[in-house]
C-alpha cells in the first residue's frame, strides 16, 4: 500500500463540448488461433502455483466471489457456482464458514452489503437468498428471508448507503427489496431484453441499468421512474447485440457503458435531476470488432477521475483518457478477459482471464506489476483487498505466520476458478 499515495480527486464535469470520443483506433486483432478462447500450450510447461491459500468447497466452476468490504478484519469471502450454492470462507486458511444453500441452480451473483452484516446471493433458479451476520462475530451467519420474483438473477446490487438490494434478471426486470423484511420496494420495467448489468450510483440516488436490447436506463429508486433513456434510437449511442457492463464516475455524474461488439459510449446524467433526460458525451471504439467488454472501472489517474478502463474478450485492456478522448495505454492477456477490479485510491488494477492466469497492472504506463499462477482452467472472477501480512504455507511459518507486507504491494487478491476451486495472492 506505501507503493502508491491516495491522489487528490478531481470531480468530473463532462459534457459533449467538454470531450471529443469519437474515436476508432487501428489495432492489430489477436490471432486467428486465439479467437476461440483457446489457448496454445506447451505440453511440456511446468505448472507453476503462486497461491497461499485455497477454497475446494465448490468442486464445480466457482462464477463469482467477493470480499468482505472490511477485509482484511474479517478476512473472510464469498463465492458462489455451478454447485448451486455459495459459501462463506476464510481467506487465511481456506476453510469453510458458512454454506450458503437453497439454490436449485447455478448460483452466478453474491455480495456483502456495504456494511458487511448481511450477504446475498442470485441464482438462475431466480432466487435472491440472504444471509445476516449472527451476534459479535463474523464467523457465524444465519439465513434471514428468501426473495422471489425474478426468473433468472443476472446481477445483484446493495445499496450504498443502507439495507436495500437490487436484482436484475433475465426476463426484462429489475427488482428492489427492503432488508431485513424482505418487502419489496419496487419493481422496474422498461427493458426489453435480459437485464445484463446494473448499479446504484455512488451517491445513492439513483439506480442505473443495462439490457442487451441496447438500452440503458437511469431510475429514480423511490419511485421507479425513469429519468433517462439511453437506446439505439440514437444512432450515436447504439450498441449493437447489447449492452454488456457499465460503470458509474465516483461524482455520479458520469456513465461508461460496454458493449457486446466492443463499444463503449459515455453519457452524462449530471443534469437529470432537472428533467433534462442525461446527454450523450462520446464514442470510444478500440476492442476488436464483436468482442464483448466484459468489464469497465473508472480509475483515479493523473490526479484526476477522468479515466476508465475497460477489458474485453479480445484479451485487452485499454486505459481510456475521456478529456482527450483517447486510448492512454493497454495491456493484454493470451485470451479473453472476464473481469477487472480496481484498486481503491491507487492508479493499478487487476485482470482474471481464460488464460488461467491473474495479472495486475499500472495504468499510469500500462506496465505488469504483478502475475499470479495456479488455477488449471480459466479464472471467471477476481477480487482485490488490502493485504494483512498472515499467510499460510511452509515456507512463511505455517498457517497464520506473518510475513513482511512491505515486501509486497499491499494487496491480496482472490480468483475464482472454472476448475471448482478459488485462490488466495499475495500481489508481490
Amino acid at each position: 500500500m506505501a507503493e502508491f499515495e491516495q491522489e487528490d480527486a478531481h470531480e468530473l464535469r463532462l459534457d459533449a463540448n467538454d470531450v471529443a470520443l469519437d474515436v476508432t483506433e487501428n489495432t492489430e486483432g489477436m490471432d486467428e488461433e486465439m479467437s476461440d478462447g483457446e489457448l496454445d500450450m506447451d505440453p511440456e510447461e511446468t505448472f507453476q502455483d503462486d497461491s497461499i491459500a485455497a477454497f475446494y468447497g465448490h468442486r464445480k466452476s466457482v462464477f463469482c466471489v467477493q470480499l468482505h468490504p472490511s477485509f482484511p478484519n474479517p478476512p473472510i469471502a464469498v463465492s458462489g457456482g455451478e454447485d448451486d450454492g455459495g459459501w462463506i470462507w476464510n481467506t487465511i486458511d481456506g476453510s469453510e464458514i458458512t454454506r450458503l444453500s437453497g439454490h436449485t441452480d447455478s448460483v452466478v451473483a453474491v455480495s456483502f452489503s456495504n456494511d458487511g452484516e448481511f450477504v446475498a446471493t442470485g441464482g438462475l433458479d431466480g432466487r435472491v437468498r440472504v444471509w445476516r451476520r449472527h451476534g459479535s462475530e463474523w464467523a457465524t451467519w444465519e439465513f434471514l428471508t428468501s426473495l422471489d420474483g425474478p426468473s433468472e438473477v443476472v446481477w445483484l446490487s446493495w445499496h450504498p448507503k443502507g439495507p436495500v438490494l437490487a436484482a436484475g434478471a433475465s426476463d426484462t426486470t429489475v427488482w428492489m427489496w427492503q432488508l431485513p423484511s424482505g418487502n419489496v420496494m419496487n419493481v422496474f420495467s422498461g427493458h426489453t431484453g435480459s437485464v445484463t448489468c446494473g448499479r446504484f450510483t455512488p451517491d445513492g440516488r439513483k439506480l442505473v441499468t443495462g439490457s442487451d436490447d441496447g438500452s440503458l436506463i437511469v431510475w429514480d429508486p423511490r419511485s421507479a421512474a425513469a429519468l433517462a433513456k439511453f437506446d439505439g434510437g440514437d444512432q450515436r449511442f447504439e450498441l449493437p447485440g447489447g449492452i454488456t457492463s457499465l460503470t458509474v464516475s465516483p461524482d455520479s455524474r458520469v456513465i461508461a457503458a460496454g458493449g457486446a461488439a466492443g463499444g463503449i459510449r459515455v453519457v452524462s446524467i449530471a443534469n437529470v435531476d432537472n428533467g433534462d433526460g442525461g446527454s450523450f458525451v462520446g464514442a470510444l471504439d478500440g476492442h476488436n470488432d464483436g468482442e464483448s467488454v466484459e468489464s469497465i472501472e473508472f480509475i483515479s489517474l493523473a490526479g484526476s477521475t477522468a479515466h476508465i478502463v475497460s477489458a474485453g474478450t479480445d484479451g485487452r485492456a485499454i486505459i481510456w483518457d475521456l478529456h482527450a478522448g483517447r486510448q492512454r495505454g493497454e495491456v493484454a492477456h493470451d485470451a479473453a478477459i472476464t473481469k477487472l477490479v480496481v484498486h481503491p485510491n491507487t492508479p493499478m488494477f487487476t485482470t482474471s482471464s481464460i488464460d488461467h492466469t491473474i495479472r495486475t497492472w499500472d495504468a499510469r504506463n500500462a506496465k505488469q506489476v504483478g502475475e499470479q499462477h495456479g488455477f488449471t482452467d480459466g479464472v471467471l472472477d477476481v477480487a482485490v483487498g488490502v493485504d494483512d501480512g498472515l499467510t499460510q504455507g511452509a515456507e512463511s511459518g505455517g498457517i497464520g505466520a506473518f510475513v513482511d507486507i512491505s515486501q509486497s504491494k499491499g494487496f491480496k487478491i482472490v480468483g475464482a476458478g472454472d476448475e471448482g476451486v478459488a485462490l488466495v495472492f499475495r500481489l508481490m
